[in-house]
């Protein structure tokens, strides 16, 4: 039986509506799919890019990429415009740009596709050893708020998986990751969850914080139903004048690959571990 487009679950995630032809839809910032400090989350914004890409072809994700222009915030309508620029039998290209007030937020393109009868599968890589998330705690993201806002993080839950053999080569960083309430993965699922790469790179230069991403791609496999927890390998690459890479793969707990991609992010919010009792003493939670 072939699956809702767009999912029931993607819509509720992100608050998403959309108009009778597909080519327009439109949320509110809510805390629900707001940063830590009430800006638009980057996760959001791909996510529901998305969801609007498949709409709109009536065929699954197979890469997005989302560059961040502007942000907005708590309480604004955020608007969706989706243009199909190629349809081929297989694949589809799609452009969509996310406004607020006719002010450019951000610009997506990827494509969806149909999977292609007899075609090459294959996976390439294999999973960490990692501990499962039963064995983990649940964590605290951001520097925290004295409201108690938690931003995105009311939708997801994260623990930090703890590697069984720690090589050179292991990444800085692996996190178990769920929607709240029993939610199976979808692209965009992975999309609002996997937007983690910067606090990697913060891990790989040995300090903790983040920074405001400039840019999120990813490109997505074949992910099984009724799937609950995703593993995110992330890795911080290079950084040049507080402009740095990483990368992040995706997987299920079963070992299969399901997302690759990577992200730019201007890193800004960061601080030496030595110091990281001074935020604890001013009432701040734990930052990633």
């Amino acid at each position: 039986m072939a699956e809702q487009i767009p999912r029931p679950a993607d819509l509720e995630t992100l608050g998403l509506s959309f108009d009778e032809d597909l080519h327009h839809a439109r949320f509110d910032l809510t805390a629900r799919v707001a940063r830590h400090d009430g800006g638009l989350y980057g996760g959001t914004a791909i996510a529901a890019s998305v969801v609007a890409m498949e709409a709109v072809t009536n065929r699954g994700a197979l890469w997005v990429t989302t560059q961040y222009v502007a942000t907005a915030k708590l309480g604004d309508s955020i608007e969706l415009a989706s243009e199909v620029l190629a349809t081929g039998r297989k694949v589809t290209q799609v452009l969509v740009r996310g406004t607020q007030d006719q002010r450019l937020l951000f610009v997506s393109v990827g494509s969806t596709a149909t999977p292609r009868e007899g075609g090459l599968e294959g996976q390439y890589l294999v999973m960490p050893n990692v501990t499962p998330p039963e064995d983990n705690d649940p964590m605290i993201l951001g520097f925290g708020r004295s409201d108690g806002f938690r931003g995105f993080t009311e939708q997801v839950e994260y623990r930090q998986a703890r590697l069984g053999e720690k090589e050179e080569s292991a990444p800085p960083l692996v996190m178990w990751s769920r929607l709240r309430g029993g939610r199976s993965v979808t692209p965009a699922a992975i999309a609002f969850m996997a937007d983690m790469v910067p606090g990697a790179i913060a891990r790989a230069a040995g300090l903790i914080g983040g920074g405001a991403s400039l840019d999120n791609s990813l490109r997505f496999g074949r992910i099984p139903r009724d799937e609950e927890w995703i593993l995110l390998e992330l890795r911080g690459q290079m950084a040049i004048g507080s402009h740095a890479h990483g990368s992040v793969k995706v997987w299920t707990r079963d070992g299969a690959l399901v997302a690759v991609g990577g992200q730019s992010a201007n890193m800004m919010n960061m601080v030496d571990p030595k110091e990281f009792e001074g935020w604890e003493s001013l009432g701040m939670a734990p930052p990633l």
